[in-house]
């Protein structure tokens, strides 16, 4: 297990993680989400492409419409 920082928080991840199936394995749909890791906004193309490390942080963004 690795320790990663997410929207501030700490959670231990499986090594070997992808964003997209730590995404899925938090049930967030990575279609309504921006995901920042390590300060820089990631491509939604390049999510399952990216491999988790120790120490990585990530922020999930939701955007909500309203009126």
């Amino acid at each position: 297990m690795i320790t990663v920082k997410v929207n501030g928080k700490e959670k231990k991840v499986k090594e070997n993680t992808s964003i997209a199936d730590f995404l899925q394995s938090n049930n967030i749909d990575p279609v309504g989400v921006t995901v920042e890791h390590n300060l820089e906004v990631i491509n939604p193309t390049s999510i399952s492409k990216i491999i988790l490390k120790e120490g990585d942080t990530l922020e999930v963004l939701r955007f909500v419409g309203g009126g």
